[in-house]
């Protein structure tokens, strides 16, 4: 009766499973199982030979910088900063900026080719600053200012309802998914505080701060806030209510360890590396 010899060590380290066997993502699985060969092909297309020397680092290009970081604009400009208000459910265009003649010439009769009868405004527009811009009796100080704004009195809209229109003031598309105006901003231009989010915004829908196709780095974060409430309670665990801030501290930095830890053994999910950069 023979006596079955011991593995070898190198056969040990052959065939034990290890982390890389058993942990991949979805998009590692389909690059190992069925996208090999495409992805080789593919790379003859770009001139790229998957056999030489350092194809590798040819393939990948040399590591690029933040891309949050500041980017020179195609023109000069002197804003630093933009603060966009979207009054959803506002007053009425024609009682604000859109002053329509029409309506108060025909208030209370048929317009021409038109059913019903014309509601014209209740407020005067008068020319406002050098620039004789009409502005309601609404904004008297406002009207003071008038020559400093910018009034845009082009926008139109293919279906006038409040939900399709809040979607393409904010992201542009009546439909689709599309990047918000925010996200654009980032994505063109960049920020120049790398200490803050590309973007911040306050309450409203997430489909007007969602980066859609772009990469998720360049979403806008949302502060759930509202008036009266805690700051605490604005953005959540920034202050540990069980444990000091040196304690906190040293979770924070184990979790990054892990996080680390993870990256390495499997493939960084865009999304996720985009929430952490953000907080």
């Amino acid at each position: 009766m023979s006596v079955p010899q011991r593995p070898t060590d190198k056969y040990l380290r052959e065939h034990s499973p290890s982390l890389d066997d058993i942990l991949f993502t979805r998009r590692q699985m389909l690059m190992r199982t069925g996208m090999g060969f495409g992805a080789m092909s593919l790379a003859a297309v770009f001139g790229i030979n998957p056999f030489a020397e350092g194809a590798a680092a040819l393939a990948t290009g040399p590591k690029i910088a933040n891309p949050l970081s500041p980017k020179q604009p195609h023109f000069p400009v002197k804003a630093k900063h933009i603060i966009h208000i979207f009054a959803s459910g506002g007053p009425t265009h024609v009682d604000t900026w859109d002053p329509k003649p029409e309506l108060t010439k025909y208030d209370g009769k048929t317009i021409p080719g038109h059913d019903g009868l014309a509601y014209g405004s209740a407020f005067k527009f008068n020319k406002a600053g050098k620039s004789g811009v009409e502005v309601s009796e609404v904004f008297p100080k406002l009207a003071e200012q008038i020559d400093d704004i910018a009034v845009l009195r082009s926008l139109w809209t293919d279906i006038p309802a409040h939900e399709v229109a809040q979607r393409f003031m904010n992201t542009g598309s009546l439909q689709l998914p599309k990047p918000s105006l925010g996200s654009w901003m980032v994505y063109g231009l960049g920020t120049e505080n790398q200490n803050m989010p590309g973007f911040v915004t306050i309450g409203g829908r997430p489909e007007w701060r969602q980066s859609s196709f772009l990469p998720g780095m360049y979403q806008g974060v949302n502060v759930n806030y509202s008036r009266g409430m805690n700051l605490d309670d604005v953005i959540l665990n920034i202050r540990n209510q069980f444990s000091p801030m040196e304690r906190q501290r040293r979770q924070l930095d184990l979790v990054k360890q892990l996080n680390n830890m993870h990256a390495a053994q499997l493939q960084k999910d865009a999304q996720l590396e985009a929430r952490i950069e953000a907080f």
